[in-house]
């Protein structure tokens, strides 16, 4: 019983250190873009480092982006590339949707001034070089490329549009106690390979992140959290200085 114990103990302590030691050696876009004045290098411009960080989530359509920009820097759009009709759909899931990309572009009034974080749903090898092309002509159109930061779980893919001067955003997948300690090399090897721009989470997993990547930095989001007790965790998260952008459910911008 003793012995048992103390592997116990041994393993709680292993843990504690995998969990609060962080991995120094990945120097992320945060050290790479910024000089010691706090300027950058490959776009011209940090993609978003403002001390106003909440952005809304899931903003689909034209009339709420047009209201919701009076109030916030950014927003967040759910994007499936539609290779029937070579456009990005915009929709959260589902089959329907009634807008596209351009045309969402082409309605929103302060489009030059707002950001906007790209959720790609549906990335794959299949649409992708379609899909980086298609991105550059509506940038073009519109002159927003340094606007936009898409994001995707497959790192791979992704990076295809970083080799096209895109900002990217790696999605990471939710800390997890147990399976977090196996694909945490896998995350850290495509960071020292790929090194997006940021990385990006629920707010759930930003202890953890932050602290094994405080080199990154890091967008997340606060899905369904719209009780008044919120705001306080939402502007903890705030306090967290590699944390850039957080996006949320609440329709106005509590924290200007």
């Amino acid at each position: 019983m003793k012995f048992r114990y103390v592997i116990l103990c041994i393993l709680i302590i292993l843990y504690i250190i995998f969990y609060t030691i962080p991995f120094s050696r990945i120097h992320g876009q945060k050290e790479i873009l910024e000089n010691k004045n706090g300027h950058v290098s490959i776009a011209g411009k940090i993609f978003y480092n403002s001390s106003d960080k909440l952005w809304p989530h899931k903003v689909l359509s034209t009339d709420e982006v047009n209201i919701l920009s009076k109030d916030f820097k950014g927003v967040e759009i759910d994007v499936f590339y539609n290779s029937k009709d070579q456009c990005f759909d915009i929709k959260h899931h589902g089959m329907y949707s009634n807008i596209n990309l351009q045309r969402y572009f082409a309605s929103t009034d302060s489009i030059l001034s707002l950001k906007f974080w790209i959720d790609f749903k549906n990335l794959n090898s299949d649409n992708v070089d379609l899909s980086i092309s298609l991105m550059n002509k509506i940038c073009d159109t519109y002159k927003i490329k340094s606007n936009l930061i898409i994001e995707s779980k497959d790192i791979i893919l992704l990076n295809k549009f970083q080799d096209d001067d895109f900002y990217i955003s790696y999605w990471l997948p939710d800390f997890h106690f147990l399976f977090s300690i196996f694909n945490i090399v896998e995350i850290k090897n495509n960071l020292l390979k790929y090194k997006p721009y940021a990385i990006s989470m629920p707010y759930s997993s930003v202890g953890f992140y932050s602290r094994k990547f405080p080199n990154y930095y890091i967008h997340c989001w606060t899905n369904n959290m719209i009780k008044d007790k919120d705001k306080d965790k939402i502007r903890d998260l705030c306090e967290i200085d590699n944390v850039k952008i957080i996006l949320t459910d609440f329709k106005e911008n509590f924290l200007k």
